[in-house]
Formats: structure tokens, sequence, C-alpha cells
């Protein structure tokens, strides 16, 4: 009789486990507790692509061949070119860049000029693809010599008007130091300016440079309109150690035109 009563309770102990269990399955599979998925929310991505491999590395002396190969650690999308990329010392036929989920190819289009380094600074305009974080002024250094140029200069636009700074102006070396290569040139380096007004020039050889901030309105990289804002130093620098603290002032001879009136 007692073995009875025990069967009999265990039974009744398993039914109700068996139960339990259906309950909460029923209970999870209408509320969705027990959806399979990827986990909503989560922290925003903020970091930027990082540079995982280049070809040839990065800071290469003795480079041969006209093309260079970046490649991220993430997709990768490469925004407004044109305004972002800037290629010292200039060149007449700009490089061809092109992208590919995570590889920036560039491919050069003038003769690379012997025992010279050039700086390639892409700006912001490497991002990653989904949150669009930019990869903030990365630059691929190389020299087709046996040894990087060294030499830094640098220092701060102000605007004449008011004391306050314009970042979108850019700062231009020229070693042709006639008064008009200005405006009949090219420059040999270009910098932009940061939020603050400062610039850097960094991997210069030793020369002695003209020196113009110019707010190129219309991306020639030349000064040919009395409305650009331009600004200058008096005489030409020796830059034949690390250089710091230049000071230009700024301002356009005439006031652009904003709109015709009747």
């Amino acid at each position: 009789m007692n073995q009875q009563l025990k069967m009999k309770k265990f039974k009744t102990a398993w039914i109700s486990s068996i139960v339990m269990v259906i309950f909460i399955y029923c209970t999870c599979f209408l509320t969705g507790c027990g959806q399979i998925g990827a986990p909503t929310g989560g922290l925003k991505d903020t970091i930027p692509p990082r540079l995982a491999k280049a070809i040839p590395e990065n800071r290469s002396t003795n480079f041969k061949g006209n093309k260079i190969t970046l490649q991220f650690d993430e997709f990768i999308n490469v925004d407004n070119i044109q305004n972002n990329v800037l290629i010292s010392p200039y060149q007449s036929n700009i490089p061809q860049i092109t992208f590919n989920f995570r590889t920036v190819t560039v491919k050069f289009r003038d003769t690379l000029l012997p025992n010279t380094t050039y700086t390639i600074n892409f700006g912001n305009a490497i991002r990653d693809l989904n949150e669009n974080n930019p990869l903030q002024n990365f630059s691929y250094i190389f020299s087709t010599g046996s040894t990087l140029d060294s030499l830094s200069l640098s220092g701060n636009v102000i605007l004449a008007e008011n004391g306050n700074t314009d970042s979108t102006m850019m700062v231009s070396l020229y070693t042709d130091l006639s008064d008009s290569a200005v405006k009949k040139i090219k420059p040999k380096y270009i910098s932009r300016l940061k939020s603050d007004g400062t610039f850097t020039f960094e991997n210069l050889p030793g020369a002695t440079y003209n020196i113009f901030a110019l707010k190129d309105g219309d991306n020639s990289r030349t000064y040919n309109a009395k409305s650009e804002t331009i600004g200058f130093i008096d005489s030409p620098v020796v830059v034949n150690k690390n250089i710091s603290g230049i000071q230009i002032l700024a301002s356009a001879l005439e006031k652009p035109v904003t709109g015709a009136t009747s």
C-alpha cells in the first residue's frame, strides 16, 4: 500500500513538473523572451577605421613605381576626395584615388621627383562605412630617396578684421620667391588650418619659402580674386631647422558679392 502511495505521489509530481515546463515555454513564446536574434541597442560605434597594412609601408624610403595600397581594419568609405586630400609636393595631375571594401588605392599620374619626400594627407576623407566615423588627418608619407625629410614649420592665421579664425583657409609654401607666384603657379606645399587657426607642415626639406594663407574660393590653389581672403609673411622664411610661432594676418581687399540688386 505504501509503495502504491509513493508511486502515485511520484506520478503527480512528475505531471506537475511537465505542466510547469509547458507553461513557462508558452509564456516565453507569447512574450517573445525566447526569441533568437541579434541584440538591440548597445553602445554606438565611435571608433574610426585603423590602418591595418600599407604597401609599401608608411614612411618608406626608396619608393619605386606609381601605386600605393592602404588596407583598413573595417569596411570604409572615402568622402569628398577633391576637398579633403592634399598631396605635397603639389602634383600637376591629381593622382587617381579609388576604394573598395577595406582598401584605398592611390595611383600617381605625375612622374615623382627623385630624392623627394611626399605626403598624402587624407583630411577627414576616410570614414567607416556604418557610422561614418572619420579617420582624422591621416597621412601617408614616403620618400623616393634614401631618407625622409624631417623639418617642420608651424604657426597660426588670424583674420585681421575681427581676430577670429577661419578653418576653411589653407597655408601654402612657395620655393618660387617672386611676388606674383601666388597668382600664377601652384604652391609647393599646402597645409589646412585646424579649428583654432593653427597650421603645421612636417617632413619638409631645408629651403627658403614664401608663406601665404588663402581662402581658396574656386579651389584653384591660386589667388585670383580680390574677394578671396589672403595673408602673407613680408619676407621669405629660411627653413633649416624646426620653426614655430609664425603668425599671419589675413584679410580680403574687397567684400565678396553675395547677390545682385535691382
